[in-house]
């Protein structure tokens, strides 16, 4: 099953709808009451260059701490956390790990001295999904204008990736785009599972307020040992006109691949 996940999150918490079967994208555009609250504990400043630990908070809208045990295993992860600097530069998809009731440890290494928004993706048990955003105090206040370059093909690691749309992205319109992956001009079917997928593909519009998040679409593995590629098909209904930064996420050999695109939605 494939899906798909686009939202808003304006500081607030956004509930999305349960997901559907294969070809159904999910949206929403209001906003509903939060029910989960999450508060970083540590560290007050992040450190560029260097591993920091970032505990988190996370607890229910009655101040009661969440145990792990309470959210849903989406995509083989109880958390899945999006990290992005305000350049739209520097993405992480990290997963904590609980060290006692409520509180949520993982690192990562910034590579800018800027401050960082989490989008943690989290669903309890017999709700919704939800994105809460998160602030990560940095050493420098970041106001560099976003650069807002046109970026269908990417290389990474060595490998090649591109894009081919199946027509021009328009707010609100559902779009197919084509993802294949080569390596010195061959095509690559030797994509590993990655979070119970072939791919993920996570967007992050230029008002560093929203977010998509993307799933390819066909069946997905079943085993650790079967593999995809060259070509994925992504749905993609983005909500707003502009800048859309997007991050493909794959492994070969054990290894996470990133590759950024940047598109323009009219």
């Amino acid at each position: 099953m494939f899906k798909t996940l686009l939202t808003t999150a304006m500081l607030t918490t956004l509930a999305l709808p349960a997901w559907a079967g294969p070809g159904h994208d999910h949206s929403e555009h209001g906003h509903s009451e939060p029910e989960i609250v999450i508060t970083p504990i540590t560290p007050t400043q992040l450190k560029v260059g260097e591993e920091n630990e970032v505990v988190l908070f996370i607890q229910d809208k009655q101040a009661k701490p969440l145990d792990v045990s309470q959210f849903e295993v989406v995509h083989t992860k109880p958390v899945h956390l999006l990290i992005i600097d305000p350049e739209l530069n520097d993405y992480h998809h990290e997963h904590p790990t609980q060290t006692s009731t409520g509180q949520y440890a993982f690192n990562f290494i910034p590579q800018t001295a800027c401050s960082y928004r989490i989008w943690a993706d989290v669903q309890l048990k017999g709700s919704q999904q939800h994105y809460i955003p998160v602030d990560l105090k940095g050493a420098a206040e970041c106001k560099e204008p976003i650069d807002k370059t046109v970026n269908l093909e990417s290389s990474s690691q060595g490998y090649d990736f591109k894009l081919e749309l199946e027509g021009d992205p328009k707010a609100g319109e559902a779009v197919m785009v084509t993802m294949s992956i080569s390596k010195n001009g061959e095509a690559l079917k030797i994509l590993e599972p990655v979070m119970g997928a072939y791919a993920h593909m996570v967007g992050f519009y230029e008002d560093y307020q929203s977010i998509a998040h993307i799933h390819p679409m066909g069946a997905e593995p079943a085993e650790d040992t079967e593999r995809g590629g060259p070509t994925l098909q992504f749905h993609i209904e983005p909500e707003h006109a502009g800048y859309l930064k997007l991050f493909a996420q794959v492994q070969i050999d054990g290894k996470q691949v990133f590759a950024p695109f940047g598109i323009i939605v009219n």
